[in-house]
């Protein structure tokens, strides 16, 4: 039972952080460590459940988005799927390498604390980026030629932006923030900036699911590690991942995410010195 509720706590928590600019990652470390301190004991493969939980959310994003997906899948907007192409080859790159001469590392490093509290910090610096370059005169970015869309955006500021996509494997770091950030530094309005995000998230985040869940079956889910609850888990991410998604569109919409930092301050800070 209490492994029920561990995994049904950790999906509530993944619906609701991955789409707003607060790391879904770095919540729930920060859930599995208050799961070891308080005797519930610690999940014991946390970085499978990530991925799962990951795959649970992109297919909220597949649900939310069917449009522009259909589109690109009939060739109907072959651009903007170009533009996704590009802009996954970094994380591609990157999630390879660690996979193949890093991974278990790369697993030690996904439960540090200390590294996801830093890492939160600095998500919260880049959202204060972020409400700065909002707050820019439109006009003034037009007249400049500093206005962009997904109609008008190169591919090489798609390719930095998936860069920066790249440097959010980190537990901790943001990848909605990260890239939404690099999109209002590239001249996208905050709506276009949001929806690129959550479209990259699509081949990065589901090609890494895809391995962890071959993985999975392929090993066996252990003893520490049931399909029952996870399955459970899975279907409550995705219904609370298409709630935040809603969400989090509404709100690009009227204003920009920068706010988000005054809390990601504190819970950083708390996780750096735990």
């Amino acid at each position: 039972m209490i492994e029920y509720i561990q995994m049904i706590l950790m999906a509530v928590l993944q619906g609701v952080t991955e789409f707003l600019p607060v790391s879904s990652s770095g919540h729930l470390t920060l859930l599995n460590e208050i799961f070891a301190r308080t005797g519930m004991g610690r999940i014991e493969e946390p970085v499978t459940l990530t991925i799962l939980l990951h795959f649970a959310s992109l297919l909220a994003i597949l649900f939310y988005y069917w449009r522009p997906v259909l589109r690109m899948a009939m060739g109907n907007d072959v651009r903007l799927l170009k533009l996704l192409i590009v802009g996954t080859i970094p994380v591609g790159v990157v999630g390879v390498t660690v996979k193949l001469f890093f991974d278990e590392a790369f697993e030690t490093l996904c439960t540090s604390v200390q590294l996801t509290g830093a890492m939160m910090l600095l998500t919260a610096v880049l959202l204060i980026l972020a409400q700065k370059m909002s707050r820019r005169d439109p006009h003034e970015m037009q007249k400049n030629g500093l206005r962009r869309n997904l109609k008008t955006l190169s591919y090489l500021r798609a390719f930095l932006i998936g860069c920066v996509q790249a440097l959010a494997i980190l537990p901790g770091l943001s990848r909605s923030g990260s890239t939404i950030t690099a999109g209002l530094g590239a001249g996208l309005k905050r709506q276009d900036a949001g929806t690129l995000s959550f479209l990259l998230a699509l081949p990065a985040v589901g090609a890494a699911s895809m391995v962890e869940i071959l993985k999975l079956f392929k090993d066996g889910p252990g003893d520490s590690l049931n399909l029952l609850p996870l399955a459970v888990a899975f279907a409550v991410c995705f219904i609370v991942s298409l709630l935040s998604l809603s969400l989090l569109v509404k709100i690009l919409r009227t204003r920009c995410i920068g706010y988000f930092a005054f809390y990601l301050i504190p819970v950083g800070l708390i996780l750096l010195f735990l």
